[in-house]
């Protein structure tokens, strides 16, 4: 009894004392004399007569401090910051908590007595958002938002890809409005940097958790741009021109209509330099082969080789009846002419350490056209009612000529077999995406039902026509074919779904949830041949397909939501019904049904440990589905040394993530610390059988399959297993004003597949160290100099004494300097090491960019700008693939060393008046 009686008075006691402190703050709000814009990082002292020290705080990115009550009545304010002339202000017995707003006039120049004192604050931790003040971060006057960002702690930006502390950015939003929809790249690259007021890294919740305010554990890592208030209104972009030797060219730019909540922004792109989206870095990137896909809805997959392309954007956005109605909206439209030269060679894991290798040189001739639109309204329609529509299309067309020669060998020497070939194709498709969703909130605080309908169809028609021929070196025959193949795939799917949310009290809260959803898809593929002998045409039996399918599931859920100022927890079960019903129309009418039930459960933990760190625990089941060309029992023969089917007995993944996330970010010093932990276990995974062929072989009694040929068809599989850990350390470097980020990644891939009737599990250790360091000196002179290096092992259970380990570095050194008035110096040495890969493929490669230009003065808008692309003619591009059953070694032809004359003009009006840079 003591003890309960003594712990409910300590209880009492704590409780009473933190009501009394949160009443024991003054407040105020500090600003800049002139732009009236909040200055963050601002210091702020309460004095007394004496001038010591009584309490001391620092301003939020809104310009607002809190401040402990000094225990007297009347007291000395004194705020600083650095660039501003030092406040003074006497305050007699105040009343209430608020001391009102200070304005600080700029002092012109940096106080460098004060700099020594104490550093400027980079940013601030508001639970899962990472803020950081942009004037924390030097960059040149004319650089986009991209560069300012890149030199945040944790950031790595790679071939279009943004990551922030391991994590892939895949939404930009300003002031919180979405910015050319789900392409981060293309935002970054046409914001200029003189804007922006602070960068926020956050958590993004769905739709539909912003909407109920119950969080569901998906998020989406997301960068928040907030712009200076004096530059919310008003005229900017930039428009350039480049010509250079061997008729290369490139010419674009983008101009931004901001009023307020209005904005309108028009992007333009023309060149045959290899900058097929908006995002790109000019003249910088190493790489010209395909790791670089487009996944979002505005960006297009990057072709390989090198590209001719024409491209415009638009992104629009504004609010109506009084900001409850929220519109924006996106155009891209991309025309591409592309021309691929490739190498590749690869290696099979067969039993009993015996050895194939394929060789193949490919050439291709590509044109591309893309439409891609997207909007989104959001539209508040009273206090309790709310909705959110999506609704997005594309329409894409391509021709394309492939050239392909391809031999199978026992070993370098040694062919089997030879294929050559020749296929032209054409395609069109179409695909609309719409989401709806509606919240409505009961009378009852927390009591809510949200719906939501979504629907997605896509079609597209394919021809082909392929000229091949066969050369067999052990029995020297040759065999010849010409095909004429046409396509057509459609498909609807919807997925509508009711939420009821119930409050358990304060903090916590119920969802129950049923949804419905369906995948209707068919395929009708029709394929003739021509007879050698006699020129007639035929129909082609074996590789004619008519095939329909349909997957439908039905969930059921139960979830638990609780809420705190250091905890959020969420948790749900869930019962899936699924059923597969598959028709085979031709050749003969063949019936596959299958049902399939699976328990779901998740659990999403986040945990504020201290002011500025946080840990995050995100368990999740899931499953998938086979496509409709896993399960299509037809064969496709577009290479015919490499051949593949369906198989329409294959079972759904079963899917297991666990995502662990511990997050410490310390604006006052500057330094952050985090590290994830990530893993997936699928369970009947959907990998490849592959059969070699030891001699000429029928496939299903119809299709020649050559001596040394592939044959390969998906199955279900088991041991499927990745895992990677993940951590990253930056910190200031003072002596050198710069900043510094180490991180470091392990990841472990276990792939399972079945290669002449044996299982093979092939496992991928990747070990990468990186390192980056950002200047922050000033806007003369500005560096960004970064390292990732990986060393590879692969393992194959069949062939365990087969090496294939290899290494691979990545550098590039950024530099800007404005050395005397106008004129500017600029390189970007990009430096990239292979070993391990083999002969021919091993190599130490430079590729150096030079930038020679000059700022014309007064107002500095205008440059003209020499640049000589691959100084040292060393450019190339090489990649490894690793799959269940090959190791492949790929070499692509890029651009080569070329000089360009460029002349950039930017514009920046704000407020009525030009802007100098």
């Amino acid at each position: 009894m003591p003890f309960r009686l003594s712990f409910f008075v300590l209880l009492a006691f704590v409780s009473t004392s933190l009501s009394l402190f949160g009443q024991q703050k003054y407040t105020g709000t500090i600003v800049d004399s002139d732009s009236k814009e909040p200055l963050f990082g601002a210091y702020v002292f309460l004095k007394d007569s004496d001038g010591e020290t009584l309490s001391s705080s620092y301003t939020d990115f809104d310009g607002v401090f809190q401040i402990n009550k000094p225990g007297k009545n009347s007291f000395l304010v004194e705020v600083s910051f650095i660039g501003y002339q030092t406040l003074q202000k006497n305050v007699n017995a105040p009343t209430g908590n608020d001391l009102g707003t200070f304005e600080l006039q700029s002092d012109g120049q940096e106080m460098e007595a004060f700099e020594l004192s104490a550093d400027a604050l980079t940013g601030e931790v508001r639970g899962d958002t990472v803020a950081f003040n942009a004037n924390a971060f030097k960059t040149r006057p004319q650089a986009d938002a991209d560069e300012l960002v890149r030199k945040m702690p944790g950031v790595v930006i790679q071939n279009g890809v943004i990551e922030v502390q391991g994590e892939e950015v895949k939404e930009v939003l300003v002031d919180g409005r979405p910015f050319f929809g789900d392409n981060p790249a293309a935002a970054l690259k046409n914001l200029p940097a003189q804007v922006v007021l602070k960068i926020e890294f956050l958590d993004q919740r769905s739709d539909e958790a912003r909407l109920t305010g119950f969080d569901d554990g998906e998020t989406t890592k997301t960068i928040n741009i907030i712009t200076k208030p004096g530059m919310r209104a008003g005229r900017f972009g930039k428009f350039y021109g480049g010509y250079g030797t061997d008729n290369n060219y490139i010419a674009g730019g983008n101009m931004n209509f901001f009023n307020g909540a209005r904005r309108l922004s028009i992007l333009g792109l023309t060149n045959n330099i290899n900058q097929q989206n908006f995002g790109e870095d000019d003249l910088g990137n190493l790489n010209s082969d395909d790791s670089r896909r487009g996944g979002n809805e505005l960006a297009v997959g990057e072709l390989p080789g090198i590209t001719t392309t024409n491209a415009v954007g638009v992104n629009f956005s504004d609010e109506y009846l009084d900001e409850k109605l929220k519109v924006t909206g996106n155009y891209l439209f991309n025309d591409r002419d592309n021309v691929l030269t490739r190498s590749s060679s690869r290696e099979y894991i067969l039993p009993n350490d015996s050895l194939q290798l394929y060789n193949e040189d490919r050439n291709n001739q590509t044109r591309t056209q893309s439409h891609r639109m997207s909007a989104r309204i959001d539209y508040e329609i009273d206090e309790r009612q709310a909705l959110i529509l999506r609704p997005r299309i594309g329409l894409d067309y391509r021709k394309s000529t492939t050239i392909r020669d391809a031999y199978n060998l026992f070993d370098a020497a040694t062919p089997i077999s030879r294929n050559q070939n020749t296929t032209l194709s054409e395609r069109q498709s179409m695909n609309f995406r719409n989401s709806l969703i509606y919240r409505y909130n009961f009378a009852k605080e927390g009591r809510t039902l949200s719906t939501y309908v979504y629907t997605s169809t896509y079609d597209s028609d394919s021809q082909s026509d392929l000229v091949a021929a066969n050369q067999n070196f052990q029995t020297t025959n040759v065999d010849s074919l010409i095909q004429f193949r046409n396509s057509l795939y459609s498909s609807l799917y919807y997925s509508t779904g009711v939420s009821y949310f119930e409050p358990l009290g304060e903090r916590s809260r119920l969802r129950l949830e049923y949804r419905l959803s369906n995948n209707a898809s068919d395929t009708d593929q029709t394929v003739e041949i021509q007879e050698p002998e006699t020129d007639l045409i035929r129909l082609d039996t074996a590789l004619t397909n008519r095939f329909e399918n349909q997957y439908m599931t039905q969930r059921g859920r139960i979830g638990y939501s609780y809420n705190s100022e250091k905890l959020s927890l969420y948790s749900t079960i869930s019962y899936e019904s699924a059923s597969l019903d598959s028709d085979r129309l031709f050749p003969g009418f063949e019936n596959t049904q299958r049902t399939f039930s699976n328990v779901l459960p998740r659990l999403v933990v986040n945990y504020q440990m201290g002011e500025f760190s946080s840990l995050r625990v995100d368990y999740n089941t899931d499953t998938d589905a086979p496509s409709i060309r896993q399960l299509q029992d037809v064969i496709s023969n577009s290479n015919p040394m490499q051949i593949s089917n369906g198989n329409p007995d294959l079972k759904q993944e079963y899917s297991h993530r666990l995502f662990t996330r511990f997050r410490k970010i310390n604006p006052e010093t500057n330094r952050s610390l985090m590290f994830f932990l990530y893993g997936n276990i699928r369970q009947d995974y959907i990998g490849n059988e592959t059969f070699i062929a030891p001699k000429d072989t029928l496939i299903q009694n119809e299709v020649l399959l050559n001596q040394g040929g592939q044959y390969t068809r998906p199955v279900n599989l088991n041991n499927y297993y990745v895992a990677r850990l993940y951590g990253s350390y930056g910190f200031p470097l003072k002596f050198m004003k710069s900043n510094l980020n180490i991180n470091s990644s392990f990841t472990v891939r276990n792939r399972p597949g079945i290669i002449n009737g044996q299982e093979n599990f092939n496992t991928n250790t990747t070990f990468t160290q990186g390192i980056n360091l950002s200047s922050n000196i000033n806007d003369r002179v500005d560096f960004n100099i970064s390292s990732r290096g990986s060393f590879n092992t692969v393992r194959s259970s069949l062939q365990e004494d087969l090496d294939n380990n290899f290494y691979t570095q990545r550098t590039r050194a950024d530099l800007f300097w404005n050395f005397v008035g106008g004129i500017f110096v600029g390189s970007s040495v990009n430096h990239q090491v292979y070993t391990g890969l083999g002969e021919g493929f091993d190599r130490s490669i430079f590729l150096v960019n030079l930038d020679l230009g000059y700022r014309i003065p007064p107002s500095n808008k205008t440059e003209i700008k020499l640049t000589v692309f691959d100084l040292m003619n060393q450019n190339v591009s090489i990649d490894r693939n690793v799959t269940d059953v090959f190791v492949e070694d790929v070499r692509t032809q890029v651009l080569r060393q070329f000089f360009m004359l460029t002349v950039t003009y930017n514009l920046r009006r704000f407020g009525g008046y030009d802007m100098a840079l």
